[in-house]
């Protein structure tokens, strides 16, 4: 428990001290790197120290066999999750191609010393809206001299180790097997197919591991920490256990905590909520367990609350996202009961004789953590707590993983042999085949190619980081990944993000199209230069000569046009600086 005290904490005060000498400073440079990371290591020690000894639980066979299995699913995602394969820059899962662009331009973005809070890098205008602790962990190594790719790599394999751990440590071996195999029937059409495939990849529920772990790099902090903070909760407020990480570093990783990932910082303050209201229930009929327990609670929660709302607001714009909350039913398949039966398989049902069951039982532990759950569950099936529906799944893994452990000790270990096996079986197979399907050999998608992105990056050279492009959106443009500022990115991600968007794309289409001038619409998009490739023409009409037939594009200075010499008469005509490989 040490080595998971110490490597969150290291995590954590990394990000908030870089935030917040960035803030006071002039952005990210090698200064402000090394001192974060000198007040990281301080608090790494200070968490080794102060983290008492505890009795973890005994791993058995089973336990040993699942932490073999998600170490070696682990190992072949992040070891794969950005390679080359010869002139191409390559990802293993489709669902990564447009996640991991995004990724590596904030991760780039951060680290070219840009101002802090930093405006959105994918549109004008307006301040970044999204949770960036992991790219900005990653943004550190690299301003200290850390390959891009290497560090995205062993982030990776670091955060799949703790939460890995983390996962036992809450659930179990079923606990591994609820994140590795989540799934409903639709993996049963392999004895139909006999082909191996993602087959949930277009169902509502997916495979946890492929669509949310691998993809959304906050989880890789948002995971481990969240389980750990339950363990501790649960060994403190229900087991009368001591407390298992100190108190002031729990309260810096649950603080933290939204930098990384608001729907995991929202549904542990919920659990905390209702772990205040049984503990508050339980003075009353003056259960021993429970004396204190409130106050220490209020008084965890109340450290907490300017830190993290402070957190909460940066990352929202000041809550200036559109449609992060609204009425949404239906949205899981338009309420069709065979959709979510198709989706959730045994999942649903034993989950309503779980709650059920808890409602004869006197098992008070099972019946906070259980029902806080289920009730989050049911709501993100009517609300939506993100511009983008599917979004709410980052609440309802919360709600499975929470579950999970209960599902088992109270209903699934209590049946015969037979039938455990059966139910195991109908819960898991859909997943793990799901799971084999996305991380087999017939994979790998291109998002670049290695002389493209050079040849760009040469031709960049001497722009400030501060400069705003005009392109053509595409979620795996040169400019994007190499960590620019453009005026509109890709729009998959300016929806989801919840950024009001539309007027500035409809004047950009405007001006690449040439139906209006870029005299005109340069001021409004806040842009300066404009970055056409070969690819985008003839649709895109350049402002000047075209590109050289044999460049890959080329870049346009707009600011003759924008701001044009009053001794010139006439709009001046822009010469192309080639985007090439000559040099």
């Amino acid at each position: 428990m040490k080595f998971v005290s110490a490597t969150l904490g290291f995590a954590a005060m990394v990000v908030v001290s870089t935030g917040l000498l960035a803030l006071l400073g002039s952005g990210l440079n090698i200064h402000v790197a090394t001192a974060a990371v000198v007040c990281a290591a301080i608090v790494a020690l200070a968490a080794w120290v102060t983290t008492a000894p505890h009795a973890l639980p005994k791993a058995h066979f089973w336990d040993w066999l699942m932490l073999i299995v998600f170490a070696l699913v682990s190992l072949r995602a992040f070891l794969w999750l950005v390679y080359t394969r010869g002139d191409e820059i390559c990802v293993l899962s489709p669902n990564n191609l447009g996640d991991l662009s995004l990724h590596l331009n904030l991760i780039r973005y951060l680290a070219s010393g840009i101002a802090f809070w930093p405006e959105s890098s994918i549109l004008s205008n307006v301040p970044m809206t999204y949770p960036l602790g992991s790219d900005l962990f990653n943004s550190v190594l690299e301003v200290l001299g850390i390959d891009t790719y290497i560090g995205l790599v062993w982030t990776g394999l670091v955060g799949a180790a703790l939460t890995g751990y983390a996962l036992w440590l809450w659930g179990g071996a079923f606990g591994l097997a609820a994140f590795l195999f989540n799934g409903g029937l639709t993996g049963f059409a392999i004895l139909r197919t006999f082909e191996i495939e993602d087959f949930q990849s277009e169902m509502v529920w997916k495979n946890l591991f492929l669509s949310m772990f691998v993809t959304q790099r906050g989880l890789l902090m948002a995971l481990p920490s969240g389980l750990i903070l339950l363990y501790a909760w649960r060994e403190r407020y229900f087991r009368g256990s001591e407390h298992v990480l100190p108190v002031w570093l729990q309260l810096l990783i649950y603080a933290s905590l939204p930098l990384f990932n608001l729907h995991a910082f929202l549904f542990l303050s919920l659990v905390l909520a209702a772990i205040f209201t049984a503990k508050l229930a339980a003075v009353r009929s003056w259960n021993p367990l429970a004396a204190g327990a409130p106050r220490e609670l209020f008084v965890f929660v109340a450290l907490a609350l300017v830190p993290a709302t402070l957190g909460i607001l940066l990352v929202t714009g000041f809550l200036s996202m559109a449609g992060a909350i609204r009425w949404a039913p239906g949205w899981v398949g338009g309420g069709n009961l065979s959709t979510w039966i198709w989706n959730f398989g045994l999942t649903l049902p034993l989950t309503l004789l779980l709650v059920f069951v808890l409602f004869r039982s006197k098992d008070n532990e099972a019946r906070c953590f259980v029902w806080t759950a289920v009730g989050i569950f049911g709501l993100c099936g009517i609300v939506s707590f993100a511009p983008w529906e599917w979004d709410n799944m980052k609440l309802m893994l919360w709600s499975w993983l929470v579950i999970a452990p209960y599902l088992w000790t109270k209903i699934i270990a209590k049946m015969n042999l037979a039938a455990r096996v059966a139910v195991c079986f109908v819960l898991f197979f859909s997943g793990a085949v799901s799971l084999i399907g996305g991380l087999d050999a017939r994979h790998g998608y291109a998002i670049a190619r290695r002389s493209e992105l050079d040849a760009w990056k040469h031709a960049l050279v001497g722009i400030p980081p501060e400069v705003r492009f005009a392109c053509v959106p595409d979620y795996n443009h040169p400019l994007l990944l190499l960590g620019r500022k453009v005026a509109c990115g890709y729009e998959g991600h300016l929806w989801s993000h919840g950024l009001n968007y539309h007027q500035k794309l409809d004047l950009l289409r405007k001006a690449l199209t040439g139906s209006a001038t870029w005299q005109e619409i340069a001021p409004s998009l806040d842009v300066q230069w404009l970055a056409l490739r070969k690819a985008d023409l003839p649709a895109a009409k350049p402002p000047g000569d075209p590109p050289p037939d044999d460049a890959f594009g080329a870049l346009y200075d707009l600011r003759p046009i924008v701001r044009p010499d009053p001794a010139t008469p006439g709009a001046p005509q822009l010469r192309p600086q080639p985007v090439d490989l000559p040099w």
